[in-house]
């Protein structure tokens, strides 16, 4: 190790320390500190509209409909 809690650039991306760095099959995504409570907030009210977008489907509702309805799917 040469040094720790330090930033660093990885391609064109800036990671400092601090900043949340999550990744999947899908990819890597990077959450800056300053904007974690936002991000974070927001995730998990898309999760929630999408578990009820979810129930409505289950109970018959077309995509079409739930898409009008909701504004996602």
């Amino acid at each position: 190790m040469i040094d720790f809690r330090v930033p660093i650039e990885i391609g064109q991306a800036r990671v400092d320390p601090g900043d949340i760095v999550f990744g999947d099959r899908d990819g890597v995504c990077v959450v800056p500190k300053a904007a974690e409570e936002e991000v974070f907030t927001k995730a998990v009210e898309k999760a929630r509209g999408e578990k009820t977008v979810m129930k409505a489907l289950e109970e018959g509702m077309s995509a079409v409909e739930a898409f009008e309805k909701f504004g996602i799917l």
